[in-house]
C-alpha cells in the first residue's frame, strides 16, 4: 500500500547506505587499487568493470530500487551532488562499452578518469546515511 501512495503523491522513498558492509566495500577498494597499478589492458578493463559491479553491489544492498545498474542510477538523480551523478553515468556507460563491444580499448587517462568517478561515486553514497 506504502508503494501505491508513493507513486500517488510522487513522493521519493528515503534512500540510506545504513545496510552497506562498508568493511567489505573499503576492502574491495584496495583490491581495486591494486590493480590500478597494472599498465595490462586486460587489467584496466577489469578495473572499470569490476569497480562498477562494486557500485551496483552498493545500490542492491541500500535497497535502491531499480532491475538493472541504470535504473538504480536513475533513482538516485536527486540524492547525490550532479557531477557525481554525472561522473558516475559516463563510468557507467564506458563499462557498457567494454562488456558489449569487441574492439573497445581503455587508454591511461580513461582508466584514471572512471576508476576516480566509481571512488568519488562510493563516497557520494557513503553520505547518504
Amino acid at each position: 500500500m506504502t508503494n501505491f501512495f508513493q507513486k500517488l503523491f510522487n513522493i521519493k522513498p528515503k534512500i540510506s547506505t545504513k545496510g552497506v558492509d562498508w568493511l567489505r566495500v573499503e576492502g574491495r577498494l584496495r583490491e581495486l587499487e591494486a590493480m590500478a597499478l597494472s599498465k595490462d589492458q586486460t587489467n584496466a578493463k577489469q578495473l572499470i568493470i569490476q569497480s562498477d559491479i562494486l557500485v551496483d553491489s552498493i545500490l542492491k544492498e541500500a535497497k535502491i530500487a531499480g532491475t538493472t545498474m541504470g535504473e538504480r542510477l536513475k533513482n538516485l538523480r536527486e540524492k547525490l551532488p550532479r557531477n557525481i551523478y554525472s561522473s558516475l553515468w559516463e563510468a557507467h556507460n564506458k563499462r557498457n562499452e567494454l562488456v558489449h563491444e569487441a574492439n573497445s580499448f581503455v587508454a591511461d587517462w580513461e582508466k584514471s578518469k572512471y576508476f576516480e568517478s566509481f571512488k568519488r561515486g562510493i563516497s557520494g553514497l557513503r553520505s547518504l546515511r
